[in-house]
């Protein structure tokens, strides 16, 4: 995972002008434009002071977001900066209050599982009686066993469109699943475009 701690800065220079970069060591990185061993453009143009930063993003976010500020007239430059911060701000609290909702849930579903496990199961009488299941569930059938079915229940042949009716499979699909029972040698085609059981 991306580390975020990457900023986004903007600095004043001496002769009004402003620079904007990145970095994710803030600090170190404005002593080494105040000692001249920063950027080309700052070292004439010292003392530097910083205007604004953003919020920590990963590098590649940071990279995307120093290109758009730089694309600003000067005056724009620190409202998008602030703009930045503001929106991630906004996010935090958003998660702050969905963890706090969160953990509401989790406490009224904790209260209710209690509430639950104080129930006794309900008398059986004659006139509430326990109505047994019978009956098998119907087995999950794999898709090449659907229209396998399909095919095997037919005696005179089964078209593709009867196919994707009966099974509810695309066109595509009917095709590779009737490949594949062919190349098994469950079926073999009657007619062109029709499919029977072998």
């Amino acid at each position: 995972m991306e580390n975020r701690d990457w900023v986004v800065y903007l600095i004043r220079c001496s002769d009004e002008s402003l620079y904007c970069g990145i970095t994710n060591n803030l600090q170190k990185r404005l002593t080494e434009h105040g000692s001249g061993k920063g950027a080309k453009y700052t070292r004439s143009r010292r003392p530097v002071k910083l205007i604004a930063a953003s919020s920590e993003m990963s590098k590649s976010d940071a990279l995307k977001f120093e290109y758009r500020v730089k694309q600003l007239p000067s005056g724009k430059k620190i409202i998008e900066l602030n703009k930045g911060k503001e929106k991630s701000m906004d996010i935090k609290k958003e998660l702050q209050a969905v963890n706090k909702g969160i953990k509401t849930i989790t406490k009224k579903v904790e209260k209710l599982i209690v509430a639950a496990g104080k129930f006794k199961n309900p008398k059986i009488t004659k006139s509430n009686p326990v109505k047994k299941v019978t009956g098998k569930k119907p087995a999950n059938l794999t898709a090449i066993d659907a229209v396998f079915a399909v095919i095997k229940r037919s005696k005179k042949g089964v078209d593709t469109a009867t196919l994707m009716k009966k099974t509810g499979f695309n066109e595509k699909k009917i095709f590779n699943n009737v490949y594949k029972l062919k190349k098994q040698g469950k079926i073999k085609t009657e007619k062109k475009g029709i499919y029977a059981s072998v």
